[in-house]
């Protein structure tokens, strides 16, 4: 099933590499790429406002995001895939959150125009990532898209890494690899040799369970499964030097709120050196 990848826009650098990726995986995969550039009126102006009289540029300042936005797609190499763009007025996160959904996957940038630090998360990929009901990718700085040969799934049989490794399998293109690391972390201050030899059974019924689960999220076996002796922040840290594309929940087992990012995904965002998708289990 063709997706159709939505993009915001604010005239960004993050912006930019966010579009680039998406219209480099719409090619891979015969998809579409519906561009987006919200605009609206800044808060402490909007307050001002509605105390007495202002003259404010509306008109002004929605042909500028669109001016900026437009500069973006024209710098693409090919925007052959690219729909023509759409303007709504709204603040950037509740806009594009109304347009996701599972076949319209939201893709931002890492930092919008307002992120005052390297690592800086911007305020609407945060959002986005705890509030969407669609999958969200989220794209560092001058990422482009090469292909995705090698799409990891953190797996730790959840629901919600059930449902990133079966999204993470729809988009795979044919004769991609897709791997679903599994890290099972019984003693974290042993060595992997340690804990194989000291404690075989509890690792054998971790393996179990979750194999269980992998199969059951993935019953053609299209996902290799690499199991590891590993926590989960080092065997994804491992695995980020040559993955195109990292597909994580939002949160793993024993998290307990809608809101609130597993610590594992919010250092992914933070600080991966290719793109993330984070996906919801429903």
């Amino acid at each position: 099933m063709a997706n159709t990848w939505i993009v915001g826009l604010d005239g960004s650098s993050g912006a930019f590499s966010a579009l680039r990726w998406a219209a480099g995986v719409a090619e891979l995969n015969d998809d579409r790429v519906a561009p987006v550039a919200a605009w609206h009126v800044p808060l402490p102006i909007a307050a001002m406002a509605g105390r007495r009289p202002i003259d404010f540029d509306r008109a002004g300042l929605q042909a500028e995001v669109e001016y900026q936005a437009l500069r973006s797609i024209e710098q693409l190499d090919d925007a052959e895939r690219v729909d023509d763009l759409r303007v709504v007025e709204g603040h950037p996160a509740p806009a594009l959150l109304q347009l996701s959904g599972p076949g319209s996957p939201l893709v931002v940038g890492r930092r919008g125009i307002s992120a005052l630090k390297h690592r800086l998360l911007g305020s609407v990929s945060q959002y986005l990532v705890t509030h969407a009901n669609g999958p969200v990718v989220v794209v560092p700085d001058d990422s482009d898209v090469k292909g995705l040969q090698r799409i990891v799934v953190g797996f730790d049989g959840s629901e919600e890494a059930s449902a990133a490794l079966r999204w993470a399998i729809s988009i795979a293109p044919e004769g991609s690899d897709v791997e679903a690391l599994v890290a099972i972390d019984v003693i974290p201050w042993l060595s992997p040799e340690r804990v194989a030899e000291l404690h075989p059974d509890e690792v054998e019924a971790a393996r179990t369970r979750i194999s269980t689960a992998a199969d059951a999220a993935d019953p053609d076996g299209r996902a290799t499964r690499n199991f590891v002796l590993h926590g989960p922040r080092q065997a994804l840290a491992e695995a980020l030097s040559d993955a195109d594309l990292v597909v994580v929940g939002p949160r793993g087992i024993g998290s307990v709120a809608h809101a609130v990012l597993g610590s594992v995904t919010t250092w992914l965002l933070h600080e991966a050196p290719c793109p993330i998708a984070v996906v919801p289990s429903a």
